[in-house]
């Protein structure tokens, strides 16, 4: 990647994703590319509030953040699924990237690229919806390699580079 500097927002729970786009990100893509990560909504948030990015990064399932740093109504949720709190708690962290691209919309604008790791294939209806909020919003098949989905980022970084702003 060449050009202007861009940044890259990657919103997980862990630090696989960002570990593993910097060791692959080259040492003459360093000055062009930045990458930042957040933990969670709230961490996310902060930083969108402090920074512009390009693109924003995000993976889905937050099986690691405790409950009370989820977004999300958790008590909607539990009435939703009957007053089981255990599994209102698990929704919340295995939709959480979802429940993200919602949260983090307003602080984006619309042009920047949103890249959820979430395979659509089976459910081409839900990313349709989505898209209707979200134009800017792709999907990551399972068992894409690695290298693969921070070409997928890199490649939405360009075309909205390319489109210009909104």
């Amino acid at each position: 990647m060449s050009g202007p500097r861009r940044t890259v927002l990657v919103v997980e729970d862990g630090t696989e994703y960002t570990e593993a786009f910097r060791n692959l990100v080259a040492n003459d893509s360093r000055d062009t590319l930045e990458l930042l990560r957040a933990g969670d909504g709230e961490d996310a948030r902060r930083i969108l509030t402090e920074r512009r990015v390009d693109a924003l990064f995000l993976d889905v399932v937050f099986d690691r953040t405790p409950p009370e740093r989820l977004l999300g109504n958790l008590e909607d949720v539990i009435r939703r699924f009957g007053g089981d709190r255990r599994r209102a708690e698990r929704h919340l962290a295995e939709n959480q990237g979802f429940y993200l691209v919602n949260d983090l919309a307003p602080l984006l604008g619309e042009a920047v690229p949103v890249v959820l790791a979430y395979d659509f294939s089976l459910e081409p209806e839900r990313l349709a919806a989505l898209r209707r909020t979200r134009k800017r919003l792709t999907g990551i098949a399972d068992g894409t390699p690695i290298s693969r989905v921070l070409e997928a980022v890199l490649a939405e970084v360009a075309a909205s580079s390319e489109e210009g702003p909104p």
